[in-house]
């Protein structure tokens, strides 16, 4: 099928999980940061106030996540949704009501838990599993939705907050989730019951057999202890560089517009390598783009070490969100291939915690090696050598899936 017609053939689908990951930028870091001046202000919260309290929430909203992200396997995609609908719009009212700092940290859990967490689990979970051959493509066409909300959500935000209060932009935010957003994206379900029936007939001679595959019992197969170390490294690399892209600024001579202007080129890039992975993953199989993926990155590291020149950060820039872009498609296409899609509710949970921990603690650790006299250099070159290690453990499952692949087409 040709991709033209699998846009048209299943549009109602796509759109569904692109409605999801759209509305789970109400949750995105870089857009709740945008109110940061605003919540500050009102609750004399200093930087270092408002950032614990916001880790705090993040990282609660990954140990709860364990439980709540394999909820999917069992519950009823359009149950699970509304769920998850209507937990971001509360979060977002409370958001508009808060009086506390403590109530702040409940507002920013929800927002965490519901939208950057269980709507981008909901849009991901459901286009790989549902999909077969066309996973790959389907996974790449949702995933716009995080530089379309990158693109135009922080220039919209403006013009909202010259009119109205932050609370008051919050509380319109959480009318028209559960007015707009909500309706949509269970309309775009309808006649999801005959899909859920398909896979169930496709799971019956896929993995019967397997047994419950259990958070525990994957944890211990190699094959996740090998490829999960290369999918947390480049959303803990480039949050790692982005946090203190003013300390990188500094040591390179280079002006923070330079910094700003290069944000074209990583979320372009990152479109780019998802479209082309997405089209790459169908045809040939996870197993062909595992072993190249994080070279992008490994070059973006030596970049930011070794070169000061104004051309060489969006060069930086650009092929850290090419990793970043494949990774979004890739990972999850092999966790189907590899474990099969009856468990994949479970599987991605705890990939996903494992990520929000690890961009969690990203900032600190880069902040605390600076702190220590560290250089950038010094620590770009250090996270490039990490980065070529975990390639080398991938190419052990990447071989495993081309074998699986070479045999499926036999």
């Amino acid at each position: 099928m040709n991709t033209l017609t699998f846009l048209i053939q299943n549009a109602r689908f796509l759109g569904f999980g692109l409605a999801c990951t759209l509305a789970s930028n109400f949750g995105q870091t870089f857009f709740i940061a945008l109110f940061g001046d605003h919540i500050r202000a009102d609750f004399d919260l200093s930087h270092s106030d408002f950032g614990g309290l916001y880790a705090v929430a993040t990282l609660l909203s990954a140990t709860v996540i364990l439980w709540a992200g394999r909820k999917i396997d069992r519950v009823d995609l359009r149950l699970y949704t509304g769920v998850v609908f209507a937990g971001l719009a509360l979060s977002g009212a409370l958001m508009a009501a808060t009086y506390s700092p403590w109530v702040l940290v409940v507002a920013f859990f929800g927002l965490r838990l519901f939208g950057q967490g269980l709507l981008r689990h909901t849009a991901v979970v459901s286009m790989a599993r549902y999909f077969d051959a066309a996973r790959g493509r389907a996974m790449s066409v949702v995933g716009l939705g995080y530089p379309i909300a990158e693109a135009t959500f922080p220039a919209a935000l403006v013009v909202i907050l010259s009119a109205i209060s932050w609370r008051e932009a919050w509380g319109g935010f959480a009318l028209y989730i559960f007015t707009v957003h909500l309706p949509l994206a269970l309309w775009l379900l309808k006649g999801h019951g005959v899909r859920h029936a398909a896979l169930q007939e496709r799971l019956k001679a896929e993995d019967a057999d397997k047994g419950d595959l259990t958070q525990r019992r994957l944890m211990s197969d190699w094959r996740f202890q090998m490829i999960v170390p290369a999918s947390l490294m480049g959303p803990f690399m480039m949050t790692g560089l982005f946090f203190h892209q003013l300390a990188i600024a500094d040591s390179k001579g280079w002006d923070i517009g330079l910094l700003a202007a290069s944000f074209p080129a990583f979320a372009g890039a990152s479109v780019a390598a998802s479209l082309i992975s997405g089209w790459v993953v169908d045809r040939f199989g996870p197993g062909v783009v595992l072993p190249v993926f994080i070279a992008p990155l490994t070059l973006a590291l030596i970049v930011v070490a070794s070169l000061d020149q104004t051309w060489s950060a969006p060069l930086y820039f650009s092929l850290g969100g090419l990793t970043v872009g494949a990774s979004g498609v890739l990972i999850s296409a092999a966790w189907a291939e590899t474990f099969g899609v009856r468990h994949l509710g479970a599987i991605r949970s705890l990939t996903s915690s494992m990520a929000v921990v690890s961009t969690a603690l990203a900032p600190a650790l880069v902040g605390w090696l600076l702190d220590a006299g560290i250089s950038v250099s010094a620590i770009a070159y250090g996270g490039a050598g990490v980065a070529l290690l975990t390639n080398a453990l991938v190419l052990f499952p990447a071989k495993e899936l081309r074998r699986k692949k070479t045999k499926a087409s036999n």
